[in-house]
Parts: C-alpha cells; structure tokens; sequence
C-alpha cells in the first residue's frame, strides 16, 4: 500500500510539472510551439490544451487567413522552413501535418 501511495503522487507531479513534454520523442518541441503560436495569435481565444493537431486549421477556426500567414511567418523565422500559404489549405492544414513537414525539413536536405 505504501508504494502505491508513494508512487502515484510522483507520476501524476510529473504529468502536471511538465505538459510540454510530448509523448511523442522527436514531435514535441515542434508541436508544442505550434499549439502555442495557434494560442499566441488567436489571442487566447484557443487554449493551447483544447486544440486538435488532426483537426484542419481553417476549417475547424483555429487560425484565418491572417492568422495563417503570421503561423507561416513564425514557422520561417524559428525553423528556416519556408510553407506555401496554399500548402496550408491543402496537404499542411493540420498542425500534426505542419510538424512532420517541419522536422522532415528542418533534418533533410532544404526543398
């Protein structure tokens, strides 16, 4: 009984300390500062933790048109990967999909 009250605390403190740990290795860091820059740009009005990284960007509203082109903006400015603004509309509308193509950018040769 002592070690299960004595380990549950622990698991569950470290859910909590750290949420930006990504249960995924190589993914996190980007997806992480993807749900943050969707947050950042929709003002709050789209809490980091609520967002779907399967959902589609424009459709489900978690950016517009505006908003897309600060998200892309960002994506340059931290990771030298340039997005098409019509990729996002496309093949790149999730953020699930804009990570993949970051990190397959980002470690490959330059496209």
């Amino acid at each position: 009984m002592w070690l299960f009250s004595k380990k549950s605390p622990v698991k569950s403190d470290f859910g909590v300390a750290s949420p930006a740990v990504a249960e995924v290795p190589g993914s996190g860091t980007v997806l992480d500062m993807l749900r943050a820059t969707v947050t950042r740009i929709s003002r709050d009005h789209v809490p980091s933790e609520s967002i779907d990284i399967r959902a589609h960007l424009l459709d489900s509203g978690y950016i517009d048109s505006l908003s897309a082109t600060e998200l892309l903006a960002d994506i340059e400015r931290r990771y030298g990967v340039r997005i098409d603004e019509m990729d996002i509309v496309g093949r790149l509308c999730t953020i699930e999909a804009l990570a993949r193509e970051i990190e397959s950018r980002a470690s490959g040769p330059a496209k």
